[in-house]
This record gives C-alpha cells, sequence and structure tokens, in this order.
C-alpha cells in the first residue's frame, strides 16, 4: 500500500479529483472488460471503457461511463498516458484502493481509517453463508463490501441516495467478482427500490449505519410507502425512519445490526414513543455502547442498536454492552478503533448472553426505563471526578437507604432568557449558569431582564438551590436572600423544599461532592452537549439521613471552614514572606515592586 500511496501523490500532482476518479475508474472498467492495461490514444482508452457492458446494472454503468466520458473530454492524451501508465502494473483490486483512498481524502477530509466496526457490526448479525442482506444506507463501502471480499456469492442488496457513492459502490462490489449483488440508486425514505410485485423485498439481514440526525424528508412520512413507518410518529430527525424502515425490510425472523448516536436512544416526545413500542413488541434484542470519535466526519458516540424478530429465549429481555473498555479499543491519530480483543470479547458477551460488573447487564422488558442509553443500566466500576479516581463500590451503592430527589424538592425551571428580554431597565436579575461558581452567584454580572407573562412562577426565594442542566452540568449556587427579584435562566433548575425535613445546605453539598456529581453524570444525557431532562433529574439518589444529623453535619463542615480558611490564609502569607526572604538576597524589591 506504500507504493499505492506514491502513486497516489504524484498522480495528485497531474489532475485534480475529478479527473483522477475518472481515468481509474475508466482503467477498473476496461480490465473488467479484459482491456489491455496500455493504450496508444486517448481513444483507445474512452474505447475500452466503453466496451464494458451489465445489462443488470445498465442504467448505472450508462452513467459512469457518462462521467468518465464528459469528465476526461479536455484532457489531452499525453497527460492521461502519464496517469494511465503509472498504474499499469497496479492490480485492478489495487486500482479499487487507490479509487477509495482518493474519495476518502475527497470526502472526509483527510480520510476515513479502519475502525473495526464494520467487522464487529458483521459478528453481531451472525451473517450465515446463505442469509440474504440489505444496506439501505450504503455509501460506497462498508460492512457489506467486508462481506463480498470474504464471499463473492453472498446475495447482497443496497441502495445509496449519491450518484457518485452509487458508481464507486457499484465498481467496489464488481471488483470482488460478486454474482448475487443488487445496487439502486435513490433516498430509501421516499422511495425505496428493492420491490417484487408490488411488496417491498425482505432480508435475512440489515447491517446499515444511517446518516446522523438527517434532517427528515416530511414527503417521505406522508407517503409512508409499504407502511413502513408504523411505530409511531418520526419527529424532526429521521433517526427512527432509518430503523423502522430496516425493520419492515426484514423477513420474520430476521435481524437488523443499526448504528446509531446517543439521541435516539434517549430522546423524548415521539422519539420515545416509538421506542417504547419497539419494546413492546419485544424487538430490540441488545444495544452496545461504543467510544466516540470513531469516524474522522462524527465526534459523536455510536451505538449499535440489535433489531431480533426471532429471539428465541431470550424474549422479553433487553441486553446492553459498555463496549468503551480501555483495552477494547485504541486511540489513533484521527480516529478511535476497536481492537480485535475488543471485537472479540463484545461478540462474546453478546452471543453468549453473560452478565458482567460495569460492562455488560441484561434487564426485562417491563425494566425498561424510557431510555436505551446503556449508561442508565450499567453502573460503572470505576469513575473519575475532578481528576480523582474513585472505585464504585455497587453492593453497598445499592444497600443504602436512598430516596429520590423529587420526594424532597419540586423541581421549578428556569427562564428562556432571550435577547428581547434583556434591557438595562429590566426590572428582574436573570441568573445564568456562568453567574455561578464555587457555590457562590455573581450578582455583579447578573443581567437586567423584563418577564411578560406571569412573573412569580420564575422568582426564586430564600434557601432555593440552583442546578445547571445544560453544558457545564452540576454547578450549584443558593439563593440567601428574601424577596428577591431574582429568576434562574432556562438551563438551570431550581430546587425548593417540600417540607422542613430537608437542610437545603446539606444538599447543595451533597449534590457538589463526587458522590452527587456522580449521580449527576449517570442522570446525564447528549452528545455534543450534556444535559439532563427534568424526569431524569427527578431520580436522583440522594441518601436517607434525618433532619438533626443534616443540620449538624452541614454547621459543622461551615464552622471548620471557617478556622480552615482562616488558617490557610496565614500559611499562604507565610509561604509569601518566605519567597520575599529568597528574592531579597539578590534586592529584588529594589527594582520590582508590587
Amino acid at each position: 500500500m506504500s507504493n499505492i500511496k506514491e502513486l497516489i501523490r504524484e498522480t495528485e500532482n497531474h489532475f485534480n479529483y475529478p479527473i483522477n476518479r475518472a481515468i481509474i475508474s475508466g482503467r477498473v472498467l476496461a480490465d473488467l472488460n479484459d482491456s489491455p492495461k496500455t493504450f496508444s490514444t486517448k481513444e483507445n482508452f474512452i474505447q475500452a471503457c466503453l466496451a464494458y457492458t451489465d445489462p443488470k446494472h445498465e442504467q448505472i454503468v450508462r452513467e459512469l461511463k457518462e462521467s468518465i466520458q464528459t469528465t476526461l473530454a479536455d484532457v489531452k492524451s499525453n497527460e492521461l498516458f502519464e496517469v494511465t501508465n503509472a498504474y499499469k502494473h497496479v492490480s485492478t483490486k489495487g486500482l479499487i484502493e487507490v479509487l477509495n483512498a482518493i474519495s476518502e481524502k475527497q470526502y472526509f477530509s483527510g480520510g476515513n481509517f479502519e475502525n473495526g466496526l464494520d467487522e464487529l457490526m458483521l459478528k453481531i448479525a451472525e451473517v450465515e453463508s446463505y442469509d440474504s442482506i440489505l444496506d439501505p444506507t450504503s455509501g460506497y463501502k462498508g460492512a457489506w463490501l467486508k462481506l463480498l471480499k470474504e464471499n463473492s456469492e453472498q446475495k447482497i442488496t443496497i441502495q445509496e441516495i449519491e450518484k457518485e457513492f452509487i458508481a464507486l459502490a457499484y465498481l467496489n462490489a464488481k471488483v470482488t467478482g460478486a454474482n448475487n449483488f443488487e445496487i439502486y440508486q435513490g433516498d430509501v425514505l421516499a422511495d425505496p427500490k428493492y420491490v417484487a410485485d408490488g411488496k417491498l423485498e425482505l432480508f435475512d439481514k440489515v447491517i446499515t449505519f444511517p446518516p446522523i440526525s438527517m434532517k427528515l424528508n416530511k414527503e417521505a412520512m406522508e407517503k409512508n410507502k409499504f407502511n413502513r413507518f408504523r411505530f409511531g410518529k418520526v419527529g424532526m430527525r429521521a433517526d427512527y425512519a432509518f430503523i423502522s424502515n430496516a425493520i419492515a425490510s426484514l423477513k420474520d425472523k430476521g435481524k437488523a445490526v443499526i448504528a446509531v448516536a446517543d439521541g435516539p436512544l434517549f430522546q423524548s416526545g415521539s422519539t420515545g414513543k416509538i421506542r417504547q413500542n419497539l419494546v413492546d413488541d419485544d424487538l430490540i434484542e441488545a444495544v452496545i455502547s461504543l467510544p466516540d470519535h470513531m469516524f474522522i466526519t462524527a465526534g459523536v458516540p455510536i451505538n449499535l442498536l440489535v433489531i431480533n424478530k426471532d429471539k428465541h429465549n431470550f424474549k422479553g429481555k433487553i441486553q446492553f454492552i459498555n463496549g468503551n473498555q480501555t483495552d477494547w479499543y485504541k486511540h489513533g491519530r484521527f480516529v478511535n478503533a476497536l481492537t480485535s480483543t475488543g471485537i472479540e470479547e463484545i461478540t462474546k458477551i453478546y452471543t453468549e448472553k453473560i452478565e458482567k460488573d460495569g460492562i455488560s447487564t441484561i434487564i426485562n422488558n417491563d425494566d425498561y426505563k424510557d431510555t436505551l442509553s446503556v449508561k442508565k443500566y450499567i453502573l460503572p466500576t470505576e469513575f473519575t471526578i475532578d481528576d480523582q479516581k474513585y472505585h464504585i463500590n455497587k453492593e453497598n451503592l445499592q444497600k443504602e437507604n436512598r430516596v429520590s430527589l423529587d420526594q424532597l424538592v419540586e423541581i421549578k425551571r428556569g427562564f428562556n432568557v432571550t435577547k428581547r428580554n434583556e434591557t438595562a431597565v429590566g426590572k428582574y436579575l436573570a441568573i445564568k449558569v456562568v453567574d455561578i461558581n464555587d457555590k457562590k452567584i455573581n450578582k455583579d454580572k447578573l443581567s437586567h431582564i423584563n418577564i411578560p407573562t406571569n412573573p412569580s412562577r420564575y422568582l426564586l426565594k430564600k434557601n432555593d438551590l440552583l442546578l445547571s442542566t445544560r453544558g457545564t452540568l452540576g454547578k450549584v449556587a443558593m439563593i440567601n436572600e428574601d424577596n428577591t427579584n431574582m429568576v434562574a435562566s432556562a438551563n438551570l433548575v431550581a430546587l425548593r423544599a417540600k417540607s422542613d425535613n430537608i437542610n437545603m445546605k446539606w444538599l447543595m453539598y451533597y449534590l457538589s461532592s463526587p458522590m452527587g456529581k456522580f449521580e449527576i453524570s449517570q442522570a446525564a444525557s447528549g452528545t455534543a452537549i450534556s444535559t439532563i431532562s427534568p424526569s431524569d433529574l427527578r431520580n436522583i439518589q440522594i441518601p436517607v439521613i434525618s433532619k438533626a444529623n443534616q443540620d449538624q453535619a452541614a454547621e459543622q463542615f461551615e464552622q471548620n471552614k471557617i478556622k480552615l480558611d482562616k488558617r490557610l490564609k496565614e500559611l499562604q502569607k507565610q509561604y509569601l514572606e518566605n519567597e520575599d526572604k529568597l528574592y531579597d538576597s539578590w534586592q529584588m524589591s529594589q527594582i520590582l515592586t508590587k
């Protein structure tokens, strides 16, 4: 491959991507047609490309040949020969490697990289040689191509929306010698092409990585060809449209392995209703979480959602696997990649349905908690907070007497402050996340706002706690004044005691402790930006101790803190005095004064 890299660099100096792609694609077509590898004129080269035929994929081949002919129309013969001659000793399979490499540089900003995901998806799908396979969002390579390289007789159907990707996918497949391969171009949500006798063709396995959070094509939903979107109304994003399409494309005993981001696993609203319907229909077999940055174009974590219409003796259950284990992936310069150990371990845990602390658990469908997020079901064995690593004793944690946060406090949403509300003469002061530091509110920085609706539901009271729920999670502060004109902004919630049985200052210290931060992190969701929904916040667990003990602990802590702060101030003074003695040895104070 190093020689091929040198050839790519050499030919890149002659032409841009479209021309290089056209020349190499043309050579591949000529090779597939057993044409000579050297050409005396440009016309000879074009004719060798045009001589290739494939009646089964006539339209794709015709468009590919037209693209090659058009792109090379103004290229001079001697310039074309410089490229074709450079590749004359490269095999057809080598040419495809070149074509993929230059395409990755073009489409994926410097290259896409092997990350082990294709191999893992195939193993989780448990593909047999006689299985029919569908990838309805194929790209120009993926698990389907890996499978064809291993078994050119595998019955595989793919659909892809991008015409350029279709041409590359076609060439990739043909070079493997595929005989049972079918390829379609078009939007699979609006118009699935794998149709026979007016019915959607069904497959043993669907293995696919749909576009992440793509905007939904509403027209496709309205048409709803073949009643594919029957699990509920799909929201603004197309994730569950692709998932629903995959399920509708399975045979009665089929299995789908679908790569998804975190969002579809926890988002509420209509998305949550679809998830609940999938659980109720007992279609979800497993969810496997993987590290972030497994793709150069997507930094978000990836999960494998395993849909199985025939769960055998696993009916009524769901397995969760945390695949983000230190020894299971390696950090690359641009991306993370699964190691062979990671692929083998995840596959073994999945196929043998192994439960292991911090890694895997199995729940009954009845224990589903409105989310498929893996971390909501698997407690880690270790946790790092503020650069300190803690080991978690699961047994002692489960023994501890705890109650949910909503049994102790009301949870009040903040006011959505916009530029339109902010004014120098505003009647109210808005506290934002940035205004909280070290459990204190920087009152000098608060924005003045007006509230057009009834402000009373937003006004804060003495002993209310503020907690950040978006972005920088877990910032806390307490309101110490009576009759304030302060309100919390939308990325904060106010916690107000329901009774006199909770010391809010003690609660503040608990939420800002390593234990509280652990609870908050477990409740958080999100990909690029972490958030805590009100429902997840309500379920944060708080230790049960008497109000008297809360009062005593908080008071004792604060009294000791005052003494320790005083001693610390004295020590800092002594520390500086000691430095000054050193500096006096070269009379620094006569030159530099504080």
